[in-house]
């Protein structure tokens, strides 16, 4: 089994925006989705893991009601900035 290095953050941020989406104002279109993520995760502290595939969702179980906060109100900066200066054409 081969272990691998990952950011888990970036999973919790993209598993955190799908389950919010609906209740953010903004377009969902991929390009906006992905511009959300990267808006926030450059203001959101890196979390590596050494973790083999199976472990992942495990270690993505373990943050607390207060770092979920944090990443909501993250991503829903990152929503309304995004939808001030959308990077595509409707």
């Amino acid at each position: 089994m081969q272990i691998i290095l990952r950011n888990i953050m970036e999973d919790y941020v993209i598993v955190t925006l799908d389950r919010i989406a609906a209740d953010l104002d903004c377009c969902k279109c991929e390009k906006c989705r992905l511009d959300i993520s990267c808006y926030a995760l450059n203001r959101l502290p890196a979390k590596y893991v050494a973790t083999t595939q199976g472990e992942l969702m495990t270690k993505l179980c373990q943050f607390d009601n207060q770092f979920e906060t944090k990443v909501i109100a993250e991503l829903t900066a990152a929503a309304e900035q995004i939808k001030k200066n959308p990077r595509h054409i409707y």
